[in-house]
C-alpha cells in the first residue's frame, strides 16, 4: 500500500513539476507584459475569484471519500457534482456582484480599479471550471488514481501557456491574462471528464437529489468553514495590501506567493494519497495507523526542509528569471520559505482529525487562526507591507499547527478515559 500512495504522490509530484515549470513561464510571461504594478493587479482579480474556489469546495470530497462504497460511488459522485456544479453558478453570480462594489481611491491608486473588476468578472468564470474540476479529482482520489488528474491538470496548463504566450506577443492587456485561464479551466475539465468515461464508463448528468445534497451539506459544513476560515487567513494579506498599498507592492508579494503557493502542492498530494489509507486502517487496526502516523510525519518533515531550501535558493534567480523590478520579491520569498515545514505537518493534521471525526474542532482552530491572522495584518502591513504580510503568515500557520497538534494529541487521550 505504501508503494501505491507514493505512486499516486509521485505522479503527482511530476505532473505538478511540469505544470509549476509551465506556470513558471506563464508567470514570467505575464510579469514581463505587465511589471510590478500590472502583475499586482493581476494577483488581486484571482486571489479575490480564488475565495470563490474553497467556497465552492466546502470539503465536500472528503464526504464523498469516507461515505461511498463500490456500490454507491457512482451515484454519489453525480450528486457531488451536481451539487458543485449548483453551488459554483451561485457563486459566480456573488463573485460578479461583490467585485462590483470594491473600493478603489484614484487619487492614491490603491483598491480595485474598474479594469481590474473586468478582470474579475472574466475570471469569475473558473470558479464553475475549478469546482468540476475539483470534483473530478474526488473520483480519481477515491480510485487512488491521481495520475489521471494529473493529466488533466497538465492539458490545462498547456493551454494556458499557449495562450498567455500569444497574448503577450501581441502586449495584451491583464483582461487577455485573465481570459487565458478561462480557456485552460475549460480544457482541464473537459480531459477530466473525458478520463472519466473512457476509464470507468461513468458520463455525468445533472442528477439533482434534495435530500443528497443537504446530507453532503451538513456533514461537510465543519470542514468547509475550516476551509473558508483557513483561506481568508491565507490571502487575506493580499486583499489588505491591495486596500493600503500601491499595486506594485501586491505585485512584488504576488510573485513570491507563486513560487510558495506551487510547494504547497507536494503535502497536499501526499496527504491526498495516504487519506484513504489512513482512514481504513484507522478502524481497523489502531497500533497500525499510529505507526503509519508516525512515518508519514517524518517524511512529510524531511520533504518539507528539502523544499524551504529550494526556494530559498530559487529566490536568488529571481532577478534573473525576471527582471530587477521584481529584485523585491526575494525577501518574502525566502520569509515565506522559512514557514514550509509548518504547513506540510498542518495538512496531515487537517486530515488525522477527519479521520477522528473532530471537524468541528477544525473550525475552531482555523477560526482562532483567521482571528490572530487579520489582528496582526491589520496592525503591521500598513505600516511594514510585504514583509509584514509573508511573516503574518509563517507566524500564524506555526499558531495553526501548534493547536492541531494539540487536539490530535489530546483526542486518543480523551477517547481512552471515557472507556474507563
Amino acid at each position: 500500500m505504501i508503494r501505491r500512495v507514493f505512486y499516486n504522490a509521485g505522479a503527482q509530484i511530476l505532473g505538478k513539476g511540469f505544470t509549476a515549470g509551465t506556470t513558471l513561464v506563464v508567470t514570467l510571461l505575464v510579469g514581463r507584459s505587465l511589471g510590478p504594478a500590472g502583475f499586482g493587479d493581476f494577483t488581486k482579480i484571482f486571489v479575490f475569484v480564488g475565495y470563490f474556489y474553497t467556497f465552492a469546495d466546502f470539503g465536500l470530497n472528503s464526504i464523498y471519500i469516507a461515505q461511498s462504497t463500490l456500490k454507491n460511488e457512482t451515484g454519489l459522485f453525480k450528486v457531488l457534482v451536481s451539487l458543485r456544479f449548483v453551488m459554483a453558478l451561485v457563486f459566480v453570480a456573488l463573485a460578479l456582484l461583490v467585485g462590483f462594489f470594491l473600493p478603489y481611491n484614484a487619487v492614491e491608486n490603491t483598491g480595485f480599479s474598474p479594469l481590474v473588476k473586468i478582470g474579475i468578472a472574466v475570471a469569475s468564470v473558473t470558479i464553475l471550471t475549478q469546482a468540476l474540476y475539483t470534483s473530478a479529482n474526488s473520483l480519481f482520489q477515491k480510485k487512488l488514481r491521481y495520475d489521471l488528474s494529473t493529466v488533466a491538470a497538465t492539458s490545462g496548463v498547456i493551454a494556458i501557456l499557449l495562450t498567455v504566450f500569444l497574448a503577450s506577443a501581441k502586449g495584451a492587456s491583464v483582461i487577455r491574462f485573465a481570459q487565458a485561464y478561462v480557456f485552460g479551466g475549460i480544457v482541464t475539465v473537459f480531459v477530466a471528464y473525458l478520463i472519466i468515461y473512457k476509464r470507468w464508463q461513468i458520463l455525468v448528468f445533472p442528477k439533482i437529489d434534495r435530500v443528497a445534497f443537504l446530507n453532503y451539506l451538513s456533514k461537510s459544513w465543519p470542514v468547509g468553514l475550516a476551509l473558508i476560515l483557513n483561506l481568508l487567513y491565507f490571502r487575506a494579506d493580499v486583499l489588505i495590501l491591495a486596500w493600503v498599498r500601491q499595486p506594485q507592492e501586491v505585485g512584488i508579494y504576488g510573485l513570491a506567493y507563486q513560487f510558495f503557493e506551487a510547494s504547497l502542492a507536494v503535502p497536499i498530494f501526499f496527504v491526498n494519497a495516504i487519506y484513504p489509507y489512513l482512514a481504513t486502517v484507522y478502524k481497523q487496526n489502531i497500533g497500525k495507523f499510529y505507526k503509519n502516523f508516525k512515518f508519514w510525519v517524518l517524511v512529510l518533515l524531511a520533504l518539507s526542509v528539502i523544499v524551504s531550501v529550494f526556494l530559498i535558493l530559487v529566490s536568488f534567480l529571481i532577478p534573473f528569471l525576471y527582471d530587477m523590478r521584481f529584485v523585491a520579491s526575494q525577501a518574502p520569498l525566502v520569509i515565506l520559505a522559512s514557514g514550509i515545514p509548518f504547513f506540510f505537518l498542518s495538512a496531515l493534521l487537517w486530515h488525522i482529525l477527519i479521520i477522528y471525526d473532530r471537524q468541528k474542532s477544525l473550525a475552531l482552530v482555523y477560526g482562532a487562526g483567521f482571528i490572530f491572522n487579520l489582528t496582526a495584518n491589520l496592525i503591521f502591513i500598513p505600516k511594514f507591507g510585504y514583509i509584514a504580510a509573508a511573516a503574518n503568515t509563517v507566524i500564524s500557520e506555526a499558531f495553526i499547527l501548534l493547536l492541531l497538534a494539540v487536539i490530535v494529541v489530546a483526542v486518543p487521550k480523551l477517547k481512552t478515559a471515557n472507556l474507563l
